[in-house]
């Protein structure tokens, strides 16, 4: 029959019927795609193109319900209405052309514009629609309004429209056109003319009374009219039938079309062969057009539900299971883990059928040693059943299985004696008892206890007989025997004697009574079938000639089997099996495991769905697995993704869809209080405290509802809404929503970056518009797939744009953030974490305080929490118009290795695409993140790229999984990384951003202590680490054993071996843990030259003044300070603990250590011992890199002083080496690959050549790893045109280049703004687009970035990525001193950048005291005039992100730093910055607004005319001097400084929320 469904969204349409399809070649192609504010120009051109004839425009306003004459007569009246429209509607769109130009655009929403517009109306339009029109499927999730509709003459560009629009949305049936009252002929003609070729008017079937002022009616009371189109009239449903093997033909070329490759696999006419195999598991159906088959969808219903139980989140859906099935698991598995075994699912019976199941008894008996007339002896058969083997759960079931077996024999010949040693069997006899015990199943049982239980008047009969028989059998033999011969009465004769009454009867006599050759009701067969059922599936026991009869005559078993249930054999709930044995009637599943459709009809594929069901009607569910990479289909849309378990080895995506879900989106409507008993089923899930609040919130809800209803005035109207989601009359969903106070929204958009995703302006301030705060939310699984859609519904009820929910990440995170965008938190603009106080007095006298304002509190609130650094909360939202349609998913399995701001970044990028949803993303970061350690005392230093808050509250733990774990190796064959346990990671695509790290101990072939894999060729030294290892910070934990050691030991000393600033912030750190400065030695290596393979990464420059102030802080505190050793090697003591260094001299300064406080000695000097000295201390074997052992030959000295260094010879170019016990080695110096990367990348073929090589897209030379960070650098054949670019990845912002990097990867995952591979079709030329509404449809998966090189013509492998940010480092100094230093990012290689800054382009301030206060501040200026460093020392701490934004600037922003700071007018230029005139500068769209700037300036030929003349006569090699900058800024036209000003000014206005100090031209006016 013909399907009755819907297609799914998709992407731009091809035809929708073969007639279409074939005129397409013929019509224009248009493309429709969501519209944006920036379509408006061209929007409004089209607009006033339509509209030119006299008095249309006032036509079109009243006619969209704008009263007010001439509203849209003004530019800026018709700009702010089509913003609107696109802003707040529930979706607008845009049609392009072939050449991109916008040729059409619709507005649609759930409400008539004409009733937003009518104020007090409200929203429900479904009363008056029903008490008007006869149209009961017409609700507000089956159909959409127009709110405006603007076209081209061409018909084409509304059919596309309306194309675009059903397939967009599956459940829409009907778009309908409210025609306001009072349109004149002509004004109709211009108006409704997109509507005519598709839309048809609607016939009142009543004609209600309306109350005067209703919106759908005229002054004049004339009612409006409705235009309806219905999907069927746009799209086509397909016809689906089973499929024929005559179909073959017509669909080896659909499939052909889409990829050859399938026919090449299974041969020409699999096809047809698949078609053959349907039986009552496989089915096929073909979606037939015009007598043509165009698609094929191929089913089972043979599904492993235990496997897929494994391996994704599926107890939601009852693993699969039908209901009742399920139940009973639940109960099962519930009493194993609390200990009880009162839940049985399965009798002996049952386990034997799956033992007897899983053998292969044919070859049992094959296997069993024969006579010569074919049958084999008892005992022979017994020999090999006690071979047979099982799995653990299911022998421990069975056990003594071979006498159970032989028991069974037995029982199908009961009438006989057991089988003895030597008793021949024939093996078809043996087969028969297996038929016939496998046979019993639950229903088979039950019919034959039933049919026992049938004749028991009979049967009864019989067993009175039976058992008078007996009694007279036993009274003869009584006689005949009597007493034993030594006079006792034997045990039996006794036990008979308690009952005279009754007799023992066995069982096999009483069977035989049965029989009907004994005149009784049943066969023999069937009496052996009842013995095996009842013997196996109760607790009778018929296992032998002499068992006894029960004295019921076995009623009360077979009424117990009568009643039973099918036995389960379910393995434990933690078992790999737990399911692997449910019958396969219990499951409540199939599959779809083919489907192919033309590429004209891909977007009705959902029409498969509902004649699939019908195919099986006892199955509600219905999966598809496809691999990670393959793209979204329109099928696909429909169903929801599982998510998968965290040990899933499921090489696939698992898709899902209830029959349920088929018909389209609950209803939302008002909760009553006769919803409230279904609550409780929903919330059960929740914790108790969640459930008690959302109870309380009810209750609360309810009893302010009914105080109104009772018409009590005095109640306020509650901000609290509550709903519920119905289906087919059932509660299977709550929504809780909730209106926030008018000044929330303001302190929201202070605090987190809300302007980015929102106009806020348009969304406020209108009825029918506004914020509302999502409270609460539940929904049924089965509908999952539809919460965009009932918070949809939710909010057109409540007449609100925008939802938006602030989340605790402290507590409960409910899982509908991932149907919300996250907000990135906003930055306090200012320089110093902590202002400044203000002043106790304002003048010479006192002024009283006034009292704060309601206004004032709010801004003080809002202005404390944007400085909370603490803050745990985060914020979501999404407004109305992204809810038409869902996230895209993108499932590739991305796996990013290491945490560092390159990896972090690109994560955060990936994530903030509103229009995605990335389903598999995976962080390698040994050690967790930064601000897992934030309970620990500072030890390292940090890059100051990332507020590691930041991030948290972008809940990206919650969105990506986050492995603390370390790669050691790739295979790349199999995709997946090599875990430093052994464990397998597979990816899609793999990004190396580890970045670099300390080498000094790796170019020892020592791994860091704390490092838990150890690479080939490396070993582990108790006491050696590395700033670098994750682990640090627990080992040098505040009151640890190490800790402990140093402090009170007085043997043990901990050396810092390195330049780098982690080695300063790791002497403090050791301070901040009590350790004694004089149990610290800081050993600073000779500066490095050569970085082709090691990374200098001193923290000062050579005669740096920092450098200096800190080493008069250390030697203050009496540490030692050794200048110039470079590290040799280790020597270890007796239990292979580190014992000592050796250390080699290069330089010949004095180390700058005193006398510490303790009266430590001082370290000797070079000066003190002199050259000769070292050379005449020197050994035969000296120079030799010391390892676990002192080389021979060596001297030492008689006993090493800990902490001192002591002489050891000199090595062979002369210079002197030195011994210098201590007890514990941290490193940090120049930094290196790290050798698990180097063996993971270099042994793996990819090309490494000092540093990773990538290319402009930063991939590898294998297309599905990239490489970003300090690791890695750019091809060096991008250095063609410009041979001094720098193109290693350490010169520039890891963060930007992580952005970057995302930029290029999106190209292949986006579908919307991708390329053709990620949208799984062909791509358009030159078109732009957003949501899947114009992602080109089409099959074919894609595993590799092969889409990256198929866009390298139009990207040219010359150009590499621009890259601007400052680079930033911070760290905590000894002195309690913070410490910042920013720099602008490399553009050329060393050698080829300027020489040192000239004396006017450095300015220092210093006023910095020993006690910390005051502070050190140096600006570095280019030869452009722009801030080029910044370095910052002091006992303040700034706002990291506010010193970044100051490089990069002109100096001439700040103002007049350079001349006030010449004339002694700026001591502390710290201070300077703090003051309230700087506080635009560090504001987060300063940098916007300074780049608007330029565009406007560039634009202006006048300004650029002044420019080239002003730089005809300047060597730009020299700079540009300020006198020259202020003679260019002199020339400018007054009419751009007049613009700039405006700018500024309009900046400034825009931003009062943080920028409160500016005195605006408004309010200078004081009288005003």
């Amino acid at each position: 029959g013909q399907a009755d469904g819907t297609p799914p969204r998709g992407g731009s349409m091809a035809a929708a019927n073969a007639q279409q399809q074939q005129s397409a070649t013929q019509e224009p192609a248009f493309f429709v795609r969501r519209a944006d504010p920036d379509d408006l120009d061209t929007i409004l051109a089209l607009f006033e193109q339509t509209l030119s004839e006299e008095g249309a425009m006032d036509a079109f306003a009243n006619f969209h319900g704008l009263k007010e004459p001439g509203s849209l007569k003004t530019p800026v009246a018709r700009q702010r209405f089509f913003i609107s429209l696109i802003e707040t509607s529930f979706m607008s769109v845009t049609v392009e052309d072939e050449e991109s130009h916008i040729v059409g655009f619709a507005a649609l929403d759930d409400v008539p514009i004409q009733m937003l517009n009518s104020e007090g109306a409200g929203t429900m339009w479904e009363n008056w629609f029903k008490e008007t029109y006869d149209e009961s499927s017409v609700t507000g999730t089956t159909a959409m309004w127009f709110s405006c509709c603007l076209s081209e003459p061409e018909p084409g560009v509304v059919a596309e429209i309306l194309r675009t629009t059903f397939s967009t949305m599956h459940e829409l049936q009907q778009l309908l056109v409210f025609v306001p009252p009072g349109l004149s002929e002509d004004d109709a003609d211009l108006l409704l003319q997109p509507y005519a070729t598709f839309f048809t008017e609607l016939e009142p079937a009543a004609d209600p009374e309306l109350a005067m002022g209703h919106w759908a009616m005229g002054p004049d009371g004339a009612k409006a009219t409705v235009l309806a189109c219905s999907r069927d009239k746009v799209i086509t449903p397909l016809f689906i039938r089973m499929a024929k093997v005559e179909d073959h033909d017509n669909l080896a070329a659909v499939f052909d079309a889409q990829s050859e490759v399938v026919t090449d696999i299974y041969g020409e006419y699999f096809i047809a062969e698949l078609i053959e195999a349907q039986n009552e598991e496989n089915k096929a159906l073909v979606a037939e057009v015009d007598g043509r088959a165009v698609g094929l969808m191929c089913l089972t219903s043979d599904v492993d539900a235990n496997v897929l139980s494994q391996c994704f989140q599926l107890d939601p859906y009852d693993n699969l299971l039908k209901p009742y099935y399920m139940r009973r698991v639940r109960e099962y598995a519930q009493s194993v883990f609390e200990g009880r075994n009162d839940v049985q699912l399965c009798a002996l019976g049952d386990y034997l059928q799956v033992a007897l199941a899983s053998m292969d008894v044919d070859a049992l008996l094959e296997s069993v040693p024969r006579q010569e007339d074919g049958r084999f002896t008892a005992v022979n058969l017994l020999g090999q059943l006690q071979l047979q083997e099982f799995t653990e759960e299911l022998g421990e079931a069975v056990q003594d299985f071979e006498n159970r077996m032989m028991t069974m024999l037995w029982q199908m010949n009961f009438l006989q004696n057991r089988h003895e040693v030597d008793t021949l069997i024939e093996p078809k006899k043996v087969l028969e008892c297996v038929q016939t015990f496998m046979s019993l199943d639950v229903t088979a049982r039950r019919a034959i206890a039933d049919e026992a239980l049938a004749k028991w008047e009979e049967v009864q009969e019989i067993l009175k007989h039976t058992k008078e028989s007996a009694l007279e059998q036993g009274e003869g033999q009584a006689a005949e025997g009597g007493d034993s011969a030594d006079g006792t009465v034997p045990e039996e004769k006794e036990e008979r004697d308690e009952d005279d009454d009754d007799a023992v009867v066995q069982t096999v006599l009483y069977l035989r009574a049965l029989t009907t050759e004994e005149e009784g009701p049943f066969t023999f067969d069937f009496l052996v079938k009842m013995a095996m059922v009842l013997h196996w599936w109760t607790d009778v026991d018929v296992s032998s000639p002499i068992s006894i009869l029960p004295e019921d005559g076995f009623k009360a078993a077979l009424e117990q089997v009568s009643q039973s249930e099918e036995g389960l054999f379910v393995g434990h709930p933690n078992s790999p099996s737990w399911l692997a044995n449910m019958p396969q009637h219990s499951k409540d599943v199939f599959c779809v495991n083919m489907c192919c459709l033309d590429q004209a009809y891909q977007t009705q594929a959902l029409d498969f769905l509902l004649p699939a069901f019908s195919l099986y009607p006892e199955k509600d569910y219905c999966i598809i697995t496809q691999p990670h990479t393959a793209p979204n289909t329109p099928l696909l849309n429909a169903f929801t993704i599982v998510p998968p378990q965290p040990q899933n080895t499921f090489g696939h995506v698992l898709y899902l869809i209830h029959r349920a879900a088929l018909l389209g989106p609950p209803n939302v409507r008002y909760l009553t209080r006769d919803d409230l008993s279904a609550i409780p089923p929903l919330i059960d899930n929740f914790v108790q405290e969640v459930q008690d609040d959302m109870v309380n919130l009810l209750d609360g809800y309810l009893h302010h509802n009914d105080l109104r209803s009772k018409g009590n005035n005095m109640v306020e109207k509650q901000n609290l809404h509550a709903f519920v989601a119905e289906f087919d009359e059932q509660v299977v969903g709550l929504i809780m929503m909730e209106v926030p106070p008018e000044h929330e929204v303001a302190m929201l958009r202070c605090c987190y970056h809300l302007d980015d995703y929102l106009l806020v302006e348009h969304h406020e301030g209108c009825q029918n518009k506004g914020h509302t705060r999502l409270v609460h939310y539940v929904i049924n699984p089965l509908f999952q797939k539809y919460t965009r859609r009932l918070h949809q519904g939710a909010m057109r009820i409540m007449g609100r744009t925008v939802l938006f929910a602030e989340m605790d990440l402290q507590g409960n995170i409910s899982p509908i953030f991932r149907e919300l965008l996250q907000v990135a938190p906003r930055r306090p603009p200012q320089l110093k974490k902590v202002l400044r106080k203000p002043p106790k007095v304002a003048s010479f006298v006192n002024v009283e305080k006034e009292e704060p304002t309601e206004d004032d509190l709010r801004e003080d609130e809002r202005q404390e929490l944007l400085r909370d650094a603490a803050r745990t909360k985060a914020l979501s939202i999404v407004a109305k118009k992204l809810l038409s349609e869902t996230k895209i998913p993108v499932n590739a399995r991305i796996v990013v290795v290491g945490a560092s701001d390159c990896g972090l970044s690109f994560l955060e990028s990936l994530l903030s695409i509103p229009h995605l949803l990335f389903n598999s993303l995976t962080l390698l970061a040994p050690g967790g993140l930064e601000y897992h350690h934030s309970h620990h005392l500072p030890l390292v230093a940090g890059t100051a790229a990332y507020s590691h808050n930041e991030l948290r509250r972008i809940m990206l733990e919650l969105r990506v999984r986050i492995l603390d774990s370390r790669m050691v190796q790739i295979d790349r064959q199999q995709r997946c990384c090599v875990l430093h346990d052994g464990s397998l990671l597979p990816y899609d695509y793999l990004v190396v951003a580890a970045g670099l790290q300390d080498d000094a101990l790796h170019s020892l072939k020592i791994r860091s202590w704390g490092v838990e894999h150890v690479t080939d060729g490396y070993r582990r030294v108790n006491g050696c680490m590395s700033a670098a290892d994750p682990s640090i910070r627990d080992l040098l934990v505040e009151g640890g054993t190490l800790v402990k050691s140093l402090i009170w030991n007085p043997l043990s000393y901990a050396v810092v071996y390195g330049r780098s600033l982690h080695a300063y912030c790791v002497v403090q750190g050791l301070l901040m843990r009590k350790v004694p400065p004089t149990k610290i030695i800081l050993v600073l290596p000779p500066r490095l030259q050569d970085a082709s393979q090691q990374l200098p990464v001193d923290a000062f420059y050579d005669g740096d003044v920092v450098e200096k102030k800190i080493h008069q802080i250390l030697e203050g505190m009496g540490m030692k300070v050794y200048e110039g050793y470079k590290l040799l090697g280790i020597q270890q003591d007796n239990r292979l603990r580190l014992k000592a260094l050796l250390l080699e001299e290069h330089d010949s300064a004095n180390p700058s250590a005193g006398l510490g406080a303790g009266g430590a000695p001082t370290a000797p000097s070079v000066a003190e011992t002199g050259a000769a000295n070292l050379a005449a201390a020197a050994a035969a074997n000296a120079g030799k890199t010391l390892e676990s052992t002192t080389p021979a030959k060596r001297p030492e000295p008689a006993k090493a002083r800990c902490g001192v260094m002591e002489d050891m010879g000199s090595s062979p170019n002369g210079l002197a080496q030195k011994l210098l016990p201590c007890r514990i080695l941290i490193t940090a110096d120049a930094v290196n690959v790290d050798p698990d990367i180097f063996n993971s990348v270099h042994g793996n073929g990819l090309v490494y050549d000092g540093r990773l090589i990538v290319d402009h897209n930063f991939k590898t030379t294998d297309d599905a790893i990239f490489g970003a960070g300090s690791l890695c650098e750019f091809s060096r054949r991008f250095r063609r045109k410009d041979a001094g670019r720098y193109i290693r990845h350490d010169g520039f912002n890891g963060r930007e280049v992580g952005s970057k990097l995302a930029q290029a990867l999106l190209r292949v995952l986006d579908p919307v703004n991708g390329d053709m591979v990620a949208a799984g079709g062909m791509p358009r030329g030159a078109s732009k687009g957003e949501g899947s509404e114009n992602a080109p449809l089409g099959g074919g998966g894609m595993t590799s970035a092969d889409g990256l090189d198929s866009m390298e013509e139009d990207a040219s492998p010359e150009l590499l990525p621009d890259f601007y940010m400052p680079i930033a480092k911070g760290g905590f100094l000894p002195g309690n001193l913070h410490y910042y230093r920013i720099h602008s990012c490399k553009r050329a290689d060393s050698q080829s950048e300027a020489s040192e800054p000239r004396e006017d382009q450095v300015i220092v301030t210093d006023t910095l005291e020993p006690s910390g206060k005051g502070h050190f501040c140096r600006l570095t200026i280019d030869s452009y005039g722009k801030v080029d460093s910044i370095t910052y020392l002091g006992g303040e701490e700034l706002q990291v992100e506010s010193l970044w934004s100051l490089v990069g600037l002109s100096e001439t922003f700040l103002n007049h730093l350079y001349v006030r700071w010449k004339d002694g007018d700026i001591p502390d230029i710290v201070e300077f910055l703090t003051d309230e005139w700087a506080t635009a500068l560090f504001h987060d769209r300063f940098m916007d607004f300074c780049h608007q700037i330029q565009l406007e300036m560039r634009g202006q030929e006048e300004v650029k005319a002044i420019i080239d003349r002003a730089l005809e006569s300047v060597n730009l090699k020299d700079g540009l001097s300020r006198k020259l900058l202020a003679s260019i800024q002199a020339q400018l036209p007054k009419s751009s400084v007049k613009a700039m000003q405006d700018r500024l000014l309009e900046y400034l206005r825009g931003n009062t929320n943080h920028l409160k100090t500016y005195f605006l031209p408004e309010n200078w006016d004081i009288h005003r």
